[in-house]
């Protein structure tokens, strides 16, 4: 039979706190390597080894990035949820309607981010391969 823990909410906190960072410190571990690497292959094809360098340092950094961003796309579709439910409501016009332009703002703003994140890791990933 399992034997029962009991945590507080701290410890479980500290714990989750740990496994994070040592998971960041192993994933970044070799991305110097990784970097040079790619610099010499820039070097070798007569594209310069600062190109290839930065261009994998680019790379890197624009999916730790969509790493980041996949809370924001959840928040994202519950702005959207809360659109709809605004568009259903009995509020007075004009509020609606702000509501509704802030709203679709704010998707938008992240959309043309996220579709610029997108598109670098795209060259950089094409340009290294």
């Amino acid at each position: 039979m399992a034997k029962v823990i009991k945590l507080t909410e701290a410890d479980l906190e500290n714990i989750v706190r740990k496994v994070i960072e040592e998971q960041e410190t192993q994933e970044g571990v070799f991305d110097p390597l990784v970097n040079a690497a790619q610099g010499l292959k820039g070097v070798w094809r007569g594209e310069g080894y600062d190109y290839f360098k930065y261009l994998s340092s680019l790379r890197g950094l624009t999916r730790k990035l969509k790493k980041l961003d996949a809370p924001n796309v959840k928040i994202m579709t519950q702005l959207t949820d809360l659109k709809n439910k605004v568009t259903v409501s009995k509020m007075p016009t004009d509020k609606k309607q702000n509501l509704i332009n802030t709203i679709d703002k704010a998707i938008a703003h992240f959309n043309a981010y996220s579709g610029l994140i997108n598109t670098i890791e795209q060259l950089a990933s094409q340009k290294l391969a």
